[in-house]
């Protein structure tokens, strides 16, 4: 008896990894481009949103407050004097978070709300070459598994006392490096190894067109998005100066 697959289709909020791409595009730009706290603030809402529309609310408030505080030190970094040292410290940190944490939010959003099959599908529909499906592909199901990992390992070492500030952490702080990454390391190896021949497996370098059942195309959210950060972005470079 032949069993029909039905098309997997996201209901709600949803964009197009096309757009995604894009708005990362826009924001990894736009970020080097700013000179006044209108326009900074306008690349960081982009991702903020975006991760509050996909449930990450841990990380779009770790985010954002960290944003905020980065603008709240550039702002009264000229009003006090620091050591020359730690100024340029902290001209360091503020520099990453301002320039950097916008593109690394929108990763984050893009990692979490897009799936492998996605990626793929619309990668394909732009003809982009297999040399780069195939790679995204296992990245997009490595990430997760090895935060997985990682959070195991975590439980583990709790389980033994071995976490910063216990009595076996003062005996050899070492150890907890040595407990925490090389377990990590030998996982990520194995999990590569696994999902490079998973790809393999499910036929991605097969030259022939693939069809799929995850339904990809735009939709009216795609254009809300990107007609929202366009003006919002134009408006704050342009006309909004403050």
């Amino acid at each position: 008896m032949m069993h029909m697959l039905a098309v997997t289709e996201t209901k709600g909020f949803h964009l197009d990894p096309r757009t995604k791409l894009l708005l990362m595009a826009v924001v990894a730009t736009a970020e080097f481009l700013y000179g006044h706290t209108a326009f900074m603030l306008a690349v960081a809402v982009i991702p903020f949103i975006l991760l509050l529309t996909n449930r990450q609310y841990k990380a779009a408030t770790i985010f954002i407050v960290l944003f905020v505080a980065a603008l709240v030190v550039k702002e009264i970094q000229n009003s006090i004097r620091f050591h020359m040292v730690v100024n340029m410290v902290v001209v360091l940190l503020v520099g990453l978070v301002l320039r950097l944490f916008p593109a690394f939010a929108m990763g984050n959003y893009i990692i979490k709300s897009t799936t492998a099959s996605e990626c793929i599908t619309s990668l394909s529909r732009m003809h982009i070459g297999r040399n780069i499906t195939i790679p995204l592909s296992v990245l997009f199901r490595f990430l997760p598994t090895m935060q997985e990992e990682s959070a195991a390992i975590k439980d583990a070492m709790r389980m033994r006392e071995i976490q910063f500030g216990t009595k076996k952490f003062w005996q050899n702080p070492m150890a907890l490096l040595e407990y925490r990454f090389i377990p990590l390391m030998i996982s990520v190896v194995k999990i590569g190894d696994e999902l490079s021949a998973a790809a393999l497996t499910r036929g991605l370098d097969n030259p022939a067109d693939r069809s799929s059942i995850t339904r990809v195309g735009f939709t009216c959210y795609d254009v809300i998005a990107v007609v929202i950060s366009g003006v919002m972005l134009f408006v704050t470079l342009f006309i909004i100066k403050w």
